[in-house]
Parts: C-alpha cells; sequence; structure tokens
C-alpha cells in the first residue's frame, strides 16, 4: 500500500513538469550514484564508506577544451545516518564552475533489517525497504580569468584579474528504496545567496532569486533465477528560473559474476530549452536530443563504468560526443 501511494504522489509531480529542459545535471548519476543528484540517496546500499570518482571530457583535438571532475564521499555514521560529500569543478576556456555540497541523510527502516553486506549492489534475495530525507547546504562560484586578455581600451568592465562570484545554496531530498521499486524526489537551489555582496550587481543578484531545479526519477528492477536482471527508469527535470525542462529514458541489464556484476545500459534525453534574443525581448523553444551507451563494472569492492554521450538532433551538445569515466570503491 506504502509503494502505491509513493508512487502516486511523485507520479503526479512527473505529470506537472513533463517536458524537457537544458539542465545542469547530465546523465553520470546511471554510472551508479544517484546521490550525484539526489540529497537523500547518500548512503544507499552502503555499510561503511564509499568514494566516487568521474570525470567528463570532450572536445580533445582543441586546446583549453571543456573538463569538468566530480567526486562524492559518503559515510554511513550510524545505522540510520549518513553524512555526504559531492563536489563538482568545472573548467571551459577562460570560465570556472565549481559547486561543494555537505549532506546530511536520515534513512527509516520499514522492516528492520538492515544493510548488513559489503556488497555495493543488492540482489533479489535481499530484503530493502527504507525512506530517506537528506539535506545538503552548498557553496558554489564561478569565474572568468581574464588575466591573459589584451586589453585594447581601459573600459573598466573588461579588467585584467580573476573575476569571480561566491553563492550559497541548500538542497532537500526525499526518497523510498526498496528491492524491486525505487522513487526520488528533489529540489536543488531552494535558497541561493551571493556570499560577496560587495561584488554581485543588481542584475545578477535578481537573475539567482529564483533558480531552483525540480528532480524526480523512478527505478523499477525486473530478476530473474538466472543471474540477469533489467532496470528500467526515468527521470525529469525542471529549472524553474528558464522554464527549461528535461526527460531521461533509461535501460541497464544487469548480469552476476562471480564477486560482482556487469552490466550494460543505455540513455535517452530530450531536451526543450528557450533562448533569449534581442536583449529578452524575444523568446524562442528550441529542443535538442542525445543517446548515451553505458557500460560498468561492480568488483568486489570496487566499481568502473563509462559513458559516451552524441548528439542526435540538429541542435547538439557537441559534435565530437562526451566521455565520462567513472571509478569507486566502498570499505
Amino acid at each position: 500500500m506504502l509503494r502505491q501511494y509513493l508512487f502516486f504522489l511523485f507520479f503526479s509531480f512527473f505529470i506537472l513538469v513533463s517536458g524537457q529542459m537544458n539542465p545542469l545535471y547530465f546523465n553520470e548519476y546511471l554510472a551508479e550514484n544517484y546521490y550525484r543528484i539526489h540529497p537523500a540517496m547518500a548512503g544507499v546500499n552502503l555499510n561503511g564508506v564509499r568514494i566516487d570518482f568521474g570525470t567528463r571530457q570532450q572536445w580533445f583535438s582543441m586546446a583549453n577544451r571543456p573538463s569538468t571532475q566530480m567526486l562524492t564521499l559518503e559515510y554511513k555514521s550510524s545505522a540510520n545516518t549518513t553524512l555526504g560529500f559531492s563536489g563538482v569543478s568545472d573548467i571551459n576556456g577562460y570560465h570556472t564552475h565549481y559547486k561543494y555540497n555537505f549532506t546530511y541523510c536520515y534513512r527509516i527502516f520499514f522492516n528492520n533489517e538492515f544493510w548488513n553486506t559489503r556488497r555495493s549492489f543488492p540482489t533479489k534475495n535481499d530484503n530493502i525497504q527504507e525512506l530517506s530525507f537528506g539535506l545538503s547546504v552548498g557553496f558554489s562560484g564561478t569565474g572568468l580569468d581574464q588575466s591573459s586578455w589584451k586589453r585594447p581600451t581601459s573600459d573598466p568592465l573588461v579588467a585584467q584579474n580573476l573575476n569571480q562570484k561566491q553563492f550559497t545554496s541548500f538542497d532537500a531530498s526525499i526518497a523510498y528504496v526498496s528491492t524491486r521499486f525505487s522513487i526520488q524526489f528533489s529540489i536543488l537551489n531552494i535558497s541561493i545567496t551571493p556570499s560577496n555582496q560587495e561584488n554581485i550587481d543588481q542584475e545578477i543578484n535578481y537573475n539567482i532569486k529564483s533558480n531552483k531545479i525540480f528532480i524526480g526519477s523512478i527505478q523499477y528492477e525486473i530478476y530473474t533465477d538466472s543471474g540477469w536482471n533489467f532496470e528500467p527508469s526515468i527521470l525529469l527535470q525542471y529549472e524553474e528560473k528558464t522554464q527549461d525542462n528535461s526527460v531521461d529514458l533509461n535501460f541497464k541489464i544487469y548480469r552476476l559474476i562471480k564477486d560482482g556484476r556487469l552490466w550494460l545500459g543505455s540513455s535517452y534525453r530530450q531536451n526543450k530549452i528557450r533562448l533569449a534574443y534581442n536583449n529578452g525581448a524575444k523568446m524562442v523553444q528550441d529542443n535538442y536530443k542525445h543517446f548515451t551507451p553505458i557500460a560498468g563494472l561492480n568488483y568486489k569492492k570496487m566499481k568502473f563504468s563509462y559513458q559516451y554521450t552524441r548528439s542526435i538532433a540538429d541542435i547538439g551538445l557537441v559534435n565530437s560526443g562526451i566521455h565520462f569515466v567513472g571509478i569507486g570503491i566502498q570499505f
């Protein structure tokens, strides 16, 4: 009964925001780490400490190409409590962006059976049924390094310095996880406050006041007696300020092996983004789509994953595709 009620609650939200967007979050969560996007997923299937590192690379033939590094740390401090840290650092030529989140997650078990295995993944014999709540405080910043620019004029807006902005934000999340059915909902950037008010102009301060991001996702596990299991899933995102939104349709196949499991999958994303022209006087809606094959391995305490994202629409992310490599360890 609880499962049906939660499904109805979250599905109602999905109907409200179904569509597509230009999200801040790609689909690296499919590398077996939903904590990247849902604070309430910190500590799921964990008994101890888990460390995950990932890197996203593209445009290998270009200098100063975009490069993104991601790190998550999870520590299960008690049966019901998990402390987490997630960090993202993005460099794109002269532009830099970073965000560091500190998370507190509290978990309620409905069957009095705690996750007491060192495996990093569940099987059909596990009896998982839990509800978790997560809160994160985040510190983020953007920078524009103009120190190497040649300044032809004395325009003070083109100063030869490192122009930085810092912000503080809060995220909230709820998740229900069971052996076969899981569902999550998060609100990111509930509150954003500039950390250096004296360096924030009025236009930037206005633009960040309503920048909430709503994320909802559902996964369903189909187990077999032959060591195979299948996981269809869906994820939706909606950005309040721009009204951009996206939908991910995912499917993964798992195969149990000795001391671990192999997995393959694919993800299809469709985005709908709003572009402003003539200083915001005209808004035009555009779409783009991309497809991502996924491969990974859980072996003993280690995890390895690889993803390749390619645009399949006229408006694309990049022509050469995006590569993501992840590695994790649990102890």
